[in-house]
C-alpha cells in the first residue's frame, strides 16, 4: 500500500476514532503510525473533518419545514402540488447544508490543524524516533518533570538556547527546531516537545490544552506566550490529563 492509497482509505475515517477497530482501516492506520509525514497529514485531515462535522451539527432546519412536510403529506390527491412542495423543501435543505459546508471550508481552521499536526508529529516521533539527550540543563528539566505532582514547565522555566546548545535532543518540525525530553511519571513514559512561537511560524497551536488520540498513541498540545508544547505517550489520554 502506498501513502496515497492509505490517504484515500483514511479520508473515510471518522474523526472521533470510532473506526479504530475496523479491519478495513487497519493497514492504513498502521502506515499512519509509521510514516511521520502520513501521521501529520492524518492529524490535519481528522481536525478538518471534525471542524466540518461541528459546523454541520449547527444546522437549523428552515423555518416552517415541519409544517410544510406535514402539509405535503396530507395533500395526497395533488401529486403535482406535492412534487412542487418537496422540490422546494429539498432545495431549502440542500441550500442550508451547502451554505454551512461552504462557510466551514472558508473558515480558517489553522489553530486546530496546527495543534493536530504538532500532536501527530509528536505521536509519530514517540513510535519512531531515537530518544535521549544529554547535558546538565536537560537532566535538570527531566528531574523536575519526574517529580510527583509537578506541573508542566512554562516559558519562565525553559532556556531554549541553553538546552539546545548543551545536548538536548533537537528535531525539526515545519522548518523549526523542536526540543524533546523524555520523563517517567507514575510508571508511564512521556515525551515533552517544545517549539518557539516565532513570528514567521504562522500556524501556531491554540492556548489549549487540546487532546488528540490516534490508534498508535495520544498527545496533548498547548501554548504560552513563547512556546508551543506537546506531550505524547502510548499510555493513553487519561495519563496525559493527570500531568496538567
Amino acid at each position: 500500500m502506498t501513502n496515497e492509497e492509505a490517504k484515500f482509505i483514511l479520508s473515510a475515517y471518522r474523526p472521533n476514532g470510532s473506526d479504530a477497530g475496523d479491519v478495513a482501516f487497519s493497514d492504513a492506520l498502521r502506515m499512519a503510525g509509521e510514516d511521520p509525514m502520513l501521521v501529520a497529514w492524518f492529524a490535519r485531515s481528522r481536525a478538518h473533518d471534525a471542524a466540518i462535522a461541528a459546523k454541520l451539527g449547527q444546522i437549523s432546519p428552515p423555518s416552517g419545514l415541519r409544517e410544510a412536510i406535514l402539509a405535503g403529506a396530507s395533500v395526497s390527491d395533488s401529486r403535482k402540488s406535492d412534487r412542487r412542495n418537496w422540490v422546494w423543501i429539498a432545495g431549502l435543505a440542500a441550500a442550508a447544508v451547502l451554505a454551512v459546508v461552504v462557510v466551514s471550508m472558508k473558515t480558517p481552521v489553522r489553530p486546530d490543524s496546527a495543534g493536530a499536526a504538532f500532536a501527530g508529529f509528536a505521536i509519530g516521533d514517540v513510535l519512531n524516533g531515537k530518544h535521549g539527550g544529554k547535558g546538565e540543563p536537560t537532566s535538570a528539566l527531566v528531574a523536575e518533570l519526574e517529580t510527583a505532582g509537578a506541573k508542566m514547565p512554562g516559558s519562565d522555566q525553559i532556556d531554549f538556547e541553553k538546552l539546545r546548545e548543551t545536548g538536548c535532543r533537537t528535531l525539526s518540525f515545519s522548518g523549526h527546531d523542536v526540543l524533546e525530553v523524555c520523563f517517567l511519571r507514575n510508571g508511564a513514559l512521556f515525551h515533552l516537545y517544545m517549539i518557539r512561537r516565532d513570528g514567521d511560524l504562522s500556524d501556531s497551536v491554540t492556548t489549549g490544552p487540546t487532546f488528540v488520540t490516534q490508534a498508535t498513541g495520544a498527545a496533548v498540545v498547548w501554548a504560552d506566550r513563547e512556546f508551543d508544547y506537546a506531550v505524547a505517550s502510548t499510555a493513553g489520554v487519561e495519563s496525559l490529563r493527570k500531568l496538567l
